[in-house]
C-alpha cells in the first residue's frame, strides 16, 4: 500500500524558524488567535513570511502526477488526521514530504533521548499519538513497510534521525527532495495537510489550490477530514473503553 503525504509547512522552510516556537507552543487557543497575537506583538517581523517557491512547485507537480493514477485523496488540518484514512491499513510504504519528521514529537515526555524513549513507551502502552509522532505510531502498530521523510535542509528534526533509525531500522530513510526518486508516482492514498499552526493564514490559500486542482482534474468531491485530531479520537476511545468495560 503506497501512501504519499504532503504537509504544506514544507514550503515554509525560509521563514518557519521565525515563528514556530511561538505559535506552536501557544496553549488553549486556535491557530487564528495565536497568529493574530503573534503579529500584534511582533511588529518587527516580516509579515510576508516568505515561502520556498521551488518547494511549492515540486509538491504541486508531484500531486498532479499522482492524480493520473486515481489515488484516494483526502485533506486534513492536522497531520495525525492522516490516520483516519490509513490507520487501519497494513503493509504501508509511506513518503512524507514535510518540514518535520513526524516520527517522534519530542519534548512532551522529557528532553533528549530519554524523553524520546518515554514517548515511545507512551505510544506502545498508552496508545498516545499526536500530530508529531503518528509515524512512530504506525511503526509500533506494525503497519509500515517503509517510512521516507523528505525534509528541508534546515529541518530541525534532522538531529534525531539517528534515534528514528534505531527505532525503525531499515524501514526509515530521511533525504532531500533532490535525492529521492518518485518513480511512477503511483500511490494508493494521497494526504494533503495544512498544518495551520505552521502555515501563516495568508498562505492557507495554497491548501485551497490543491483542493481546486483535485476537483477540477478528477471531478470528485473534496474530502476534508474534519473529525478533529486523531490524537483526541484515540484518547477518548481509550477512556470510553475503560468506562464501558
Amino acid at each position: 500500500m503506497k501512501v504519499l503525504s504532503i504537509d504544506l509547512d514544507y514550503i515554509m522552510g525560509p521563514s518557519i524558524d521565525l515563528y514556530q516556537d511561538v505559535i506552536c507552543h501557544t496553549d488553549d487557543t486556535t491557530p487564528e488567535i495565536a497568529w493574530s497575537e503573534f503579529f500584534r506583538t511582533n511588529n518587527s517581523v516580516n509579515y510576508d513570511l516568505s515561502i520556498d517557491q521551488s518547494n511549492l512547485l515540486d509538491c504541486y507537480q508531484i500531486f498532479l502526477r499522482s492524480l493520473k493514477h486515481n489515488p484516494k485523496v483526502f485533506f486534513g488540518y492536522e497531520h495525525d488526521a492522516i490516520l483516519y484514512g490509513i490507520g487501519e491499513l497494513d503493509n504501508i510504504d509511506l513518503v512524507n514530504i514535510d518540514h518535520h519528521d513526524d516520527v517522534m514529537h519530542g519534548g512532551t515526555c522529557g528532553a533528549g533521548e530519554i524523553g524520546l524513549a518515554n514517548e515511545v513507551r507512551c505510544i506502545k502502552y498508552l496508545d498516545h499519538v499526536c500530530e508529531g509522532n503518528w509515524g512512530a505510531w504506525l511503526h509500533i502498530k506494525n503497519k509500515l513497510n517503509s517510512f521516507t521523510w523528505i525534509s528541508n535542509s534546515n529541518s530541525g528534526n534532522l538531529d534525531r534521525s539517528d534515534f528514528n533509525e534505531d527505532l525503525m531500522g531499515e524501514k526509515y530513510r530521511a533525504c532531500l527532495m533532490s535525492d529521492y526518486d518518485f518513480g511512477d508516482y503511483d500511490y494508493d492514498h494521497v494526504f494533503i495537510c495544512l498544518s495551520p499552526s505552521y502555515m501563516p493564514p495568508h498562505q492557507w490559500i495554497y491548501f485551497k489550490m490543491f483542493m481546486i486542482a483535485y476537483k477540477e482534474i478528477t471531478g470528485n468531491e473534496i474530502n476534508i477530514i474534519s473529525e478533529g485530531r486523531y490524537e483526541y479520537h484515540q484518547m477518548y476511545s481509550q477512556i470510553t473503553n475503560e468506562i464501558l468495560h
